[in-house]
């Protein structure tokens, strides 16, 4: 599991911010973080020049005001220990551009983010931060649990999976192997499926076990000694893995889902993978890691144009 030793916390001044609170302390200590850095950002403050002349102290005065809220509150919620490696910043404008810069410049591992309990879909800025932040991404829903005794790894045993499994691993390990991971493998039967002279349910038979040899092999490459890993295989009847993973996940109650991307480079352009962005536009209640392959993104430049 790499570490997270750099995390960005997107902070908005609403209640959401407390839950984000709550599960600082478990990233950061299961990932030995050494900076935590407060992000806020307040859209563009367009005052006209001639009351700009009368009261020059004005923006200056007004991104002090909300530095010290979050200061206030990270004070009062925080160890001693995580706050003595906290800042606070307030950037103005747009605040895609302002997080992706900051990532790049200060080397970001990991950012965090709330997502309100009214949210309903959409998720424009979740989804951009997923496309192009060259690191990983955790969503939190609004008074979620801190609590991450069950992780659920929706698995198609790619090397995009792996990162996932081992960053679920790693983050069991930190914390003696007290969590119970589930790899959720989803699998379908073929079109054509007929010419075999098998009917669905045999083919889906083949499918299944097929499944579960590719799991051995995929395993065999990670280490996971020790730890309390399920796998589950659940077979796609309509064509949409996705709903297959969340009615999975809404049944089972995890308390975190992590889910493997591609990097974001020049030839993947802004493809993440449909699936992580359907999960992340649908998925309102269940936190969620959004992990990739560090250094793998295109160059800032890029990045900011498509904005």
């Amino acid at each position: 599991m790499p570490k997270r030793e750099k995390i960005l916390v997107l902070m908005d001044t609403s209640d959401v911010d407390k839950t984000l609170l709550r599960f600082i302390e478990i990233i950061a200590i299961a990932h030995e973080t050494k900076e935590i850095h407060f992000f806020n950002s307040i859209s563009e403050m367009k005052i006209p020049e001639a009351v700009l002349k009368n009261f020059p102290e004005i923006k200056d005065k007004s991104i002090e005001e909300r530095k010290k809220m979050i200061q206030s509150l990270v004070s009062s919620t925080l160890p001693e220990k995580l706050e003595a490696i906290s800042q606070v910043h307030i950037k103005e404008g747009s605040p895609a551009k302002a997080i992706l810069k900051f990532v790049e410049k200060h080397d970001i591992d990991l950012i965090m983010m709330g997502r309100h309990k009214n949210f309903v879909g959409g998720g424009i800025l979740s989804n951009r931060l997923a496309r192009r932040a060259d690191c990983a991404l955790f969503i939190i829903p609004e008074n979620s649990g801190s609590n991450l005794n069950l992780i659920h790894v929706p698995c198609d045993f790619s090397v995009h999976s792996k990162i996932a499994m081992e960053e679920a691993i790693g983050i069991s390990r930190k914390y003696k192997n007290d969590i119970k991971i589930i790899c959720q493998n989803v699998y379908t039967v073929p079109g054509g499926y007929h010419y075999s002279g098998k009917t669905y349910e045999e083919f889906a038979e083949v499918m299944k076990a097929n499944a579960e040899r590719d799991y051995k092999k995929f395993m065999a490459g990670i280490d996971h000694k020790d730890c309390d890993i399920e796998v589950v295989y659940s077979l796609d009847t309509n064509d949409d893995p996705v709903n297959d993973i969340i009615d999975f996940a809404n049944e089972h109650k995890p308390t975190t889902i992590i889910i493997g991307v591609k990097g974001r480079t020049a030839t993947t352009a802004l493809f993440i993978g449909s699936r992580a962005e359907q999960l992340i536009q649908i998925n309102n209640n269940i936190p969620m890691m959004i992990v990739r392959p560090k250094g793998k993104n295109a160059g800032l430049m890029d990045l900011i144009r498509e904005i």
